[in-house]
This record gives C-alpha cells, structure tokens and sequence, in this order.
C-alpha cells in the first residue's frame, strides 16, 4: 500500500510540475514540506536517503565505507543524484560520486572538462 500511494504522489508532482512554473509559484512551493523522506543510518555511519519535495526537487543519495588501497582503514564513498527547478522555470539534474578517485560530478548544465 505504502508502495501504491508513493506512486502516486510521484505522479502527481510529475504532471504538476511538467510545465515551467513562474518564479513566484517556484518560490511558494520552496515553502512547502517535503512530499516524500526515507532515510536510514547503520551504527558505521553508512547511510540512504530519498527526498522528493513540493517543488520538485529530488534528492536521492548513498554512502558506504569502502576499505583503502592498503586494506588498513575506511573511507565513505557517497553517491547520488539530484534535479531541481531552477528560477527559469528549467529543470536541472546532476549525478555525483565521491570517495578514493575525488569528487564527480556530472550535469547536462555544468561545463565540460577540456
């Protein structure tokens, strides 16, 4: 049911939020609470979390202890993804990774590396 009733939501902040909205209703949306949390922790630290919010952004990460190179210690490795409505009304989406090789990021509005 729990499954059935997400669905939903989604959907309706989907049609909702097709078409490009003014500044101002981008604005009062912001004010608005968050649609959808799940979030959940271990005793390590290691985490996974999903927001879906009002005015369409969503949120969904992961973090997880991956071993160094020499086998002697740990390091969070985080990745995830993001969208969000920018004041032009365009939607903008990036996805990222960060642990041992740095941080990644990757976004059709981000500039590309020469």
């Amino acid at each position: 049911m729990h499954k059935i009733v997400t669905l939903f939501v989604f959907l309706a902040v989907t049609y909702t939020l097709a078409a490009p909205a003014s500044p101002a209703a981008v604005a009062r949306r912001r004010l608005l609470p968050a649609l959808h949390h799940d979030e959940v922790r271990d005793d390590f630290g290691q985490y996974a979390l999903r927001y879906i919010t009002a005015e369409g952004m969503f949120i969904s990460e992961r973090g997880r202890l991956i071993p160094t190179p020499d086998g002697r210690d740990h390091v969070m490795a985080v990745e995830g993804e993001m969208s969000y409505f920018g004041e032009d009304g365009k939607k903008y989406s990036k996805k990222y990774t960060a642990g041992l090789d740095g941080y990644n990021v990757e976004g059709d509005y981000l500039p590309l590396a020469v």
